[in-house]
C-alpha cells in the first residue's frame, strides 16, 4: 500500500530552494492583457484568452525564477520572472509587484503531497575498476622517463574493457637471441618496466529501494489593483529513486 503524505510550510519553502526544478504542465487563462517586463527593457504582452501552458520554477544562490511557456503562438511566448531567492513560498503565498519588478502581484496556493511505493530489490548494472599489470622492456637511462613513457603508451587502456589480470609473459625469440640457449633474457642496456593502471569494467550489484513521487497543484493569480487579469493552473509529478540498499559492484 502506498504511503502518502501532505507537505506543509516547510516543503512549499522547500520547492524553490534552488535544488531542482520544478516542472508544471497547464493552462493559463488571461481575462485581461498582460504585460510583462522582461530584462534589457524588453516587455511581453500577452491578449486575453487560454493557453496551454508550462511553467519551470528554479533558483541558484542568488535569485528564484520562473518560466512562462505561453502556446499562444508558434513558437511558444516565453516569460521569464525573477525574485530574490530569501522570498519564501508558503502553501499560500504572494510574491509583490516590487519584488517581481512587475506591474502585478503573483498570488495563489500549491498543494503538495508525497506517495511511496513499496520497497523493491533487484540486480543492476554498475562500473567498477580492476588492477592490471602492464610491463615491457625499458631503457636503463632513465627509470623515471621510462615509467613516463609506458604509462603514456598504456593510459588509453583504462578506457575499454580488458581481460583477466595475469602474469606478464616475455616472447620466446630464441631464435635471434644474442645469448644462445637462454630464453627471455633482455640485453644487457634493458630492464623490464612494470606499473599497474585501473581499467574499467562492466558489473552487477543487488540494491533494494523504493520510489518517491512528489504531486503539485498550483493555482496562481496575477493581480493588479485590486484587479484579477488572469490565472494559471497546473500539476507537476516528479519520480526519485531512493535507495536503501547497494552492494559492492562485482
Amino acid at each position: 500500500m502506498k504511503q502518502v503524505k501532505n507537505i506543509g510550510i516547510a516543503a512549499m519553502a522547500l520547492f524553490l530552494a534552488g535544488c531542482d526544478d520544478i516542472k508544471f504542465n497547464g493552462n493559463m487563462n488571461v481575462l485581461e492583457q498582460i504585460t510583462f517586463s522582461q530584462s534589457q527593457g524588453k516587455t511581453v504582452v500577452v491578449a486575453p484568452g487560454q493557453f496551454d501552458t508550462k511553467v519551470t520554477l528554479s533558483g541558484n544562490n542568488s535569485k528564484k525564477k520562473i518560466k512562462f511557456e505561453i502556446k499562444n503562438a508558434d513558437p511558444a511566448t516565453e516569460v521569464k520572472l525573477e525574485f530574490d531567492k530569501n522570498i519564501n513560498i508558503g502553501e499560500t503565498f504572494t510574491i509583490t509587484a516590487a519584488q517581481l519588478k512587475q506591474n502585478f502581484d503573483l498570488a495563489g496556493t500549491m498543494a503538495t503531497k508525497v506517495e511511496r511505493s513499496p520497497e523493491y530489490s533487484s540486480y543492476e548494472s554498475c562500473t567498477y575498476q580492476y588492477p592490471q599489470t602492464v610491463c615491457r622492456g625499458g631503457s636503463t637511462k632513465s627509470s623515471d622517463e621510462a615509467v613516463a613513457a609506458e604509462v603514456s603508451e598504456f593510459a588509453a587502456v583504462a578506457a575499454v574493457e580488458t581481460p583477466e589480470a595475469s602474469q606478464p609473459e616475455m616472447v620466446d625469440d630464441s631464435r635471434n637471441h644474442p645469448y644462445p640457449g637462454s630464453y627471455n633474457v633482455p640485453p644487457p642496456h634493458y630492464t623490464p618496466v612494470c606499473h599497474t593502471v585501473w581499467v574499467n569494467r562492466p558489473g552487477q550489484r543487488y540494491v533494494r529501494y523504493f520510489i518517491e513521487t512528489t504531486l503539485r497543484d498550483i493555482d496562481a493569480s496575477f493581480v493588479q489593483a485590486g484587479r484579477n487579469l488572469g490565472s494559471f493552473k497546473g500539476h507537476s509529478k516528479q519520480n526519485e529513486t531512493i535507495y536503501t540498499y547497494q552492494s559492492d559492484c562485482r
